[in-house]
């Protein structure tokens, strides 16, 4: 197991003993830093393995069939967005581009980039943001994902990650059996507040901001006080052998998409972006002049 926790550099380390995976012949499990609170997998995965492993076990697909409720999604959070995106937005690790097709949109300029995914590289030192949402917890190191994205931003510049938030309600009822835990190879990482910034903070962004939300695609209302019925509803995009007909999972991801919208306007009944038990952690930051 690795001596330190790679998101605050800790080295106060606890193995979880209630969390075991075995995946293609090799045994994984979970180790939380005692000092920020952040939990990872252990070994942690290499580059091939996780190219591996979006290569043959992850379904694309899902995003497309899911489209209509991601372009949603990215509406909402270019509405709250609006007084944190500069003129130029780069959507770091944003698979289908959904984000920066909705913030052209608006506006703004914006294209996406995936450094896993091949294609040309942004320009370098030419970003007012660089948002990188629910990518990082995938990543096996966070510091070369920091470093990375600081190459693309101005000096002034603001970072935005957006990730499951481990301090949350969904973990501390469901453990890694919540829906956005996903281990031990989708999500690497599972962040607390203090984690991220001790990380942002490493790597040279200041003014840091933390809040919570709630999404579509994972609240209280959906993944807590009905994980039962919604699980059972999202499991039928993937039913063999009727994923196979597109026609199928289209409908199953409109109406279950219709669902969890419904629920996400019920979790926001009360919502307080300040309350952390909410299943999304943001944080944003500044990049000083002199990182």
């Amino acid at each position: 197991m690795t001596s330190i926790c790679p998101v605050c550099l800790s080295s106060d380390l606890l193995k979880r003993p209630d969390a075991h995976w075995h995946v293609w012949e090799k045994t994984y499990s979970l180790a939380q830093c005692n000092q920020c609170g952040s939990a990872f997998t252990v070994d942690l995965p290499d580059d091939v393995t996780l190219e591996n492993f979006y290569r043959v076990a992850f379904d694309y697909r899902w995003y497309q069939d899911h489209l209509p409720a991601k372009i949603r999604d990215s509406e909402i959070r270019i509405q709250e967005y609006a007084k944190l995106l500069g003129r130029r937005v780069l959507d770091f690790g944003g698979g289908l581009g959904y984000f920066s097709q909705t913030a052209r949109k608006y506006g703004y300029e914006s294209v996406t980039y995936d450094p896993f995914a091949g294609g040309m590289a942004p320009l370098e030192n030419d970003w007012d943001t660089v948002v990188g949402l629910h990518m990082l917890e995938h990543a096996s190191d966070p510091d070369r994902i920091c470093t990375q994205i600081k190459k693309f931003l101005k000096a002034g510049g603001r970072v935005i990650f957006a990730v499951p938030n481990f301090d949350g309600l969904g973990y501390r009822t469901f453990g890694m059996r919540w829906v956005w835990a996903q281990p031990p190879l989708m999500h690497v990482f599972h962040f607390t507040a203090k984690g991220l910034r001790a990380l942002l903070t490493r790597h040279g962004f200041q003014d840091l901001e933390v809040s919570y939300h709630e999404r579509w695609d994972a609240n209280m209302f959906c993944d807590v006080e009905n994980a039962a019925a919604t699980s059972r509803w999202d499991a039928a995009w993937g039913l063999r052998p009727f994923n196979a007909i597109p026609l199928y999972r289209k409908w199953i991801a409109r109406h279950n998409s219709a669902r969890r919208f419904e629920g996400l306007n019920h979790a926001l009944a009360d919502f307080d972006k300040t309350c952390d038990q909410y299943a999304e952690l943001q944080i944003t930051g500044i990049l000083s002049a002199q990182t």
